[in-house]
């Protein structure tokens, strides 16, 4: 399978039956899918399950599924949608909401990927302190925003939110970023 193949003409060809088609589409979109998930639970095994169903329901269902321009959003939003279910079905009553299990709030692996940067120490840390004032929702937003590089009328679709408050949480986040790097930069 090329890698310059796109991800839409991909998704076609799975729609179709290729089964080495399908191969690519696990090795491309497995670990931004890991790496989004890991957002909502910190258990690695629910995790992989979830991913694996989402995969295998994909295959089945193959022939039913939509062509999509947005591969990355639509395995994002059925991600989200089966860690939701998941959620729900061990009781929990407003899963990812403000208080997400281990959620965005906690999210290592947002964190990590800012301080990839060229900071000094002393920046880091404090940049992960700035980012730990963010809510759950606009550390979501802000993740995938800057990192699965999502547009947001995309961003409003994996959320389930309207396009104009995927705008305010930005907005507030990018916002609330600036005035705290102002003072880091100080």
């Amino acid at each position: 399978m090329k890698e310059t193949i796109s991800d839409p003409d991909l998704w076609n060809q799975v729609r179709m039956g290729d089964e080495v088609a399908f191969e690519e589409l696990i090795r491309r979109f497995y670990r931004p899918l890991h790496h989004y998930g890991f957002k909502f639970t910190r258990d690695a095994d629910l995790l992989k399950d979830c991913i694996q169903d989402l995969f295998v329901e994909l295959w089945a269902y193959r022939r039913n599924i939509a062509q999509t321009e947005y591969v990355r959003v639509y395995l994002f939003k059925s991600l989200r949608r089966k860690l939701y279910k998941d959620a729900l079905r061990r009781g929990q009553t407003e899963p990812f909401e403000d208080g997400m299990a281990d959620g965005f709030l906690h999210a290592e692996s947002f964190e990590d990927e800012l301080i990839r940067t060229e900071l000094s120490a002393y920046q880091r840390s404090r940049l992960e302190t700035l980012l730990k004032t963010l809510t759950d929702r606009q550390q979501e937003a802000v993740h995938l925003k800057f990192f699965a590089a999502l547009p947001n009328d995309k961003i409003a679709e994996v959320m389930g939110l309207s396009y104009q408050s995927v705008g305010n949480l930005l907005h507030r986040a990018v916002n609330k970023l600036r005035e705290g790097w102002h003072g880091l930069l100080l």
